[in-house]
């Protein structure tokens, strides 16, 4: 069941007179924090020494990169020697391979078969490719 509303006019909370007393905030809150023309001074200045730091960075890496340029320029022909060796042991191990297989091989001339031979003439003597001598794991 529900009350039946009052003829009486509604009653309103008012203030008192004269109004509420005033809250002083200013005591309350604390400073903000810096001023807005601090805040775009320090990023500006920190901006600026990133940009000093990233440069004094890359200078000292080029000077690394030209040292280490020179010493493979002054390196080169050992490693290129190394490498000719190298691949001269692969060849002369592929060519008795080759010797070994072919042993019997005779061509449409009669001429038995010459290891390193190529059946395709191009006229000039080109190395074979690296990859046929790797060892496959």
């Amino acid at each position: 069941m529900s009350i039946r509303p009052s003829s009486a006019p509604p009653v309103q909370d008012m203030p008192p007179p004269g109004g509420y007393k005033k809250i002083d905030f200013g005591r309350y809150l604390p400073e903000r924090g810096p001023k807005g023309w601090q805040l775009w001074a320090g990023a500006t200045i920190t901006i600026l020494y990133g940009f000093y730091q990233v440069g004094k960075t890359n200078q000292s890496r080029i000077q690394q990169k030209m040292q280490e340029r020179k010493v493979r320029y002054a390196l080169m022909p050992l490693m290129q020697a190394e490498s000719d060796r190298e691949y001269m042991e692969r060849e002369l191990v592929n060519l008795r391979r080759e010797a070994e297989i072919m042993k019997d091989v005779v061509d449409e001339k009669g001429n038995k078969w010459v290891p390193g031979s190529s059946p395709f003439y191009g006229g000039q003597w080109m190395p074979r490719k690296i990859a046929h001598f790797m060892p496959k794991w």
